[in-house]
């Protein structure tokens, strides 16, 4: 899958849009992302990433971002008619590099 950089209609970018995944979507646990998903008729599949503040500061939750972007950039998107929101657990803090989250987010995308 050709790099490729993420636009504004590939992102959950409102509290409703989360709310409404959060609240009406499938749940899925891998070992350091919680998996909330919900279908929609849209043809583009979006994301939207959470990491608390229980899981570290600011520097590490910008990082865990940053990597779950990056994985989700280079090794392929949401499939197209679903929103997705990625919520990291503590364990994610402990992750160095973005090939961490490969077993979670592949296994989480194929259920998908």
């Amino acid at each position: 899958m050709p790099v490729c950089r993420i636009s504004k209609e590939m992102r959950l970018r409102r509290r409703s849009e989360f709310v409404a995944v959060q609240s009406g979507g499938r749940k899925l646990h891998g070992r350091h992302l919680l998996v909330l998903a919900l279908q929609q008729t849209l043809p583009v599949g979006r994301v939207g990433i959470t990491v608390t503040k229980k899981v570290g500061n600011a520097v590490v939750r910008n990082r865990i971002r940053r990597m779950l972007r990056e994985w989700l950039r280079t090794n392929g998107w949401v499939p197209p008619g679903w929103d997705v929101v990625l919520v990291a657990k503590d364990s994610a803090a402990r992750q160095g590099h973005p090939d961490d989250f490969a077993p979670d987010l592949s296994k989480i995308l194929r259920q998908l």
